[in-house]
Formats: structure tokens, sequence, C-alpha cells
């Protein structure tokens, strides 16, 4: 089940890059991809400012059972960023009970007050700015994924195939790999393309040939009845 849920991850990212070919879908996909840089950057300070707060409560109430710990009190902080918090914790500590809630209500005007519209004012901006360059992001896009969707004459053959016919990618790989030659490695991934496709022409062939063969009675009809 494990190697099913990662490759499903790895079908609907693909999914996704076809997506990014369209001009509907693919400015708003490459705005979301600077806005995960943008993130991560927010990220990086978010979490030294976690650490920074988790350590002043583990220093200062470490007496209390849920601070006793540096990444439970991490976790309690990362909560308290979420609204989930409870002052009572500070009944039984060592310290005022006030200076507890003052640092609760520190560590939430941080990061659910500070942090949170600064994240939202970056994609904002960020938005803002690649908005007007949509066009010319689609554009961007396409010529950047031409070379990725070009046919290798060597190793092409390999993710051409069809499923099921997929499946026997797995045993050409040794051939492809024990073949040094430049030449004679042309050769053998044009013969394994044709092959892998000819099951899939013949279908759609005579897909085609049936579907001609049913339409060709009504398209007699149509034509006498446009002559008439």
């Amino acid at each position: 089940m494990l190697f099913l849920a990662v490759m499903s991850v790895f079908i609907w990212g693909r999914f996704l890059l076809m997506l990014q070919l369209t001009r509907s879908f693919g400015p708003m996909l490459r705005i979301v991809i600077v806005m995960v840089g943008d993130v991560g950057k927010f990220l990086a300070i978010w979490i030294v400012i976690l650490v920074c707060l988790a350590s002043v409560g583990n220093l200062l109430f470490g007496d209390i059972t849920d601070y006793a710990k540096f990444f439970q009190t991490l976790q309690l902080i990362f909560g308290t960023g979420l609204g989930n918090y409870d002052l009572g914790n500070f009944d039984n500590s060592k310290y005022d009970k006030i200076i507890g809630e003052v640092f609760i209500v520190i560590a939430v005007l941080i990061n659910s007050v500070v942090l949170l519209n600064f994240i939202i004012a970056i994609l904002a901006d960020t938005y803002s700015k690649l908005s007007v360059q949509s066009l010319g992001i689609y554009y961007d896009g396409i010529i950047a994924r031409i070379p990725m969707y070009e046919d290798d004459m060597r190793y092409g053959g390999l993710i051409v195939a069809a499923p099921p016919l997929n499946l026997l990618a797995v045993v050409m790989v040794p051939f492809y790999l024990f073949i040094k030659d430049d030449k004679k490695l042309r050769q053998v991934n044009e013969a394994y393309t044709k092959f892998a496709f000819l099951p899939l022409a013949l279908i759609l062939t005579l897909i085609f040939m049936a579907l001609n063969l049913v339409s060709l009675p009504f398209a007699y009809i149509f034509a006498i009845m446009k002559k008439v």
C-alpha cells in the first residue's frame, strides 16, 4: 500500500504538470509554485520563532508537566499559534500565573496576528506581481517544458508504452543499460517503441474501421438527402 500511495502522488503530480501547459491553469500553477518558495522562506523564520518561544517556555515553566520537555513545549507553542491553549496550566507554576498568561498572549500575538498577516501579505504581493504577467508566464512554461516532452531517441521507449505494456519497460531496462553503442541503442529503442505501440495502434485502427462501417450508411443517407 505504501508503494501505491507513493505512486498516486507521482500520478497526480504528473496531472498537474499537464495542467501547467494549459492557458487556463498554467499561470495559476506557476504562481502557486512561486508562492511555495515564499512559504518555505516564511517557514524558516517561523520555525526559529517557535523554537525561541519553546525554549523560553521550557526554561520558565519546566516545573509544569506540559512544559517539562522541549519538544512537548514546541507542540504546545505551535498549537497556541492555532488558538489551542489552556491558561489553567499555569495555576501550579512556581512563577506568578500572570507571567504565564502574558507569555501565552505574546505567543498568540506573534503567531496568529503578526506572522499570519505577514504570510498573507507576502502571498498577496506575489500574486499581484505575477497576475499581470499571466500570459508571459504561460508561454514561459510552454517553452520550458518543450525539452521535457521531446522524445529521447535512445531511452524514450521506456516511458511511452501504455498500460499494461509499460510493465515491459522493467524487463527492457537491463538491455538498455547493457548496450553501450549509441547507434545500436537507438535502433533497439525504435524497435521497442514500435512494438509497444503496435497493440494500441491495432486496437485504435479496428475501432476506427468499425466506427466508419457503422457510420457509412448514415453518411450515404445524409448525402442523398442533401442532394435531394
